[in-house]
């Protein structure tokens, strides 16, 4: 019995990777195309003496879902359908991520069948089970009951390599070339479109304005890195000083960790990153997203209630250095992180590589 990695985007990975550092195990792409992106993004990965091309995990191809041939626990970080034989193989749901947007924009992908169709659910944030339960109430309340008995309670592993390595600012720094450490760094990392992203609207002013003060940071989401070459070339032609491009895709050099490290302050919108960045306590501003496809929150787990806000008209750099010196919110940032995520200090509150590990030995006896 072996321990299998799904996704459909190579971002989502990220989670997976402390998993696969653990456990070791076989990703499972679902097309030609995908074999070979993750080829290259996994590139240099390998930690077992995996005899594999570029040095990368196992990866193996798995069409439409069906992995019926498939012994052991597929742990999924898409909600996406898994067909496989129930008598030899488990599945488990993680998501990636803990923002306040909802599950499932299109009914018609059955988002919530999907969820049901798991054996476990991994839950990482409170938040995540609250974003759960409205796409039940929407869709159909009945299965609530089912689905909680398929949580489980886990700790984000990520968190871990946060607190090992947020000692190693300086490092980071130099290896993603920052040259005036005398600067504070902002690091801008948008949502795409989909979430009403700002990184189109907003890119070309705060590379003019941030540059001039700051050390600026650009991590645009997945779906939108492709936008990089494109703006590299622009900040050359014209000059721009002190910025820098994060790409999500790249999972060895530009991880969303490492970029945390090196910042002073985090410059979003409605992305996830906003929640993990907790971690740091460090001032976050908002972009105000002007976005209603998100789901309302307690206030105790509601960024928007515990960050300054940006609007079209202000002077971002007035507004970064303000926020700077005063860290209004910065003071609720450890309870609130607390609050959003479960830790392992927590009552309830599982390890997930042990959870995995007990799993494949009942699968095995």
């Amino acid at each position: 019995m072996k321990l299998y990695y799904f996704s459909n985007q190579i971002y989502q990975l990220s989670y997976a990777i402390p998993f696969y550092n653990k456990l070791g195990g076989t990703f499972i792409v679902n097309s030609i195309s995908k074999y070979w992106r993750f080829k290259k993004h996994l590139q240099g990965l390998a930690s077992y003496n995996e005899k594999t091309f570029l040095k990368t995990p196992a990866i193996i191809i798995r069409k439409n879902g069906l992995m019926q041939d498939i012994e052991g626990v597929i742990l999924s970080f898409s909600n996406d359908w898994i067909y496989r034989n129930p008598m030899k193989c488990r599945t488990i749901f993680h998501e990636h991520g803990a923002s306040d947007k909802r599950i499932g924009s299109n009914a018609n992908s059955k988002p919530l069948e999907k969820l049901i169709n798991f054996d476990y659910i991994f839950l990482m944030s409170p938040k995540n089970q609250i974003k759960i339960e409205d796409l039940s109430n929407k869709v159909n309340k009945e299965d609530l009951d089912t689905l909680k008995e398929k949580f489980i309670k886990i700790y984000n592993l990520r968190f871990a390599e946060y607190e090992n390595s947020k000692t190693d600012k300086a490092k980071i720094c130099k290896e993603i070339g920052i040259k005036n450490t005398n600067n504070k760094t902002v690091l801008y990392a948008p949502t795409w479109r989909f979430g009403n992203g700002t990184l189109r609207k907003y890119f070309h002013r705060f590379a003019k304005e941030i540059t001039k003060e700051y050390n600026l940071i650009i991590r645009p989401h997945f779906h939108e890195a492709k936008l990089i070459p494109r703006f590299k070339l622009w900040a050359q032609i014209h000059n721009i000083k002190n910025i820098y491009f994060s790409n999500p895709s790249n999972l060895r050099k530009n991880d969303t960790f490492r970029d945390f490290i090196a910042s002073d302050i985090l410059l979003s919108d409605t992305s996830a990153v906003l929640y993990e960045y907790l971690i740091t306590e460090n001032p976050i501003i908002i972009i105000n997203p002007n976005y209603s496809k998100h789901i309302k929150m307690p206030d105790n787990l509601n960024i928007m209630k515990n960050a300054v806000l940006f609007n079209e008209q202000d002077n971002i750099n007035k507004l970064i250095a303000t926020t700077l010196l005063e860290k209004q919110f910065s003071k609720n940032y450890h309870k609130m992180y607390s609050d959003c995520f479960y830790t392992p200090y927590k009552s309830n509150v599982i390890n997930p590589i042990i959870f995995v590990k007990n799993l494949l030995k009942t699968l095995r006896s």
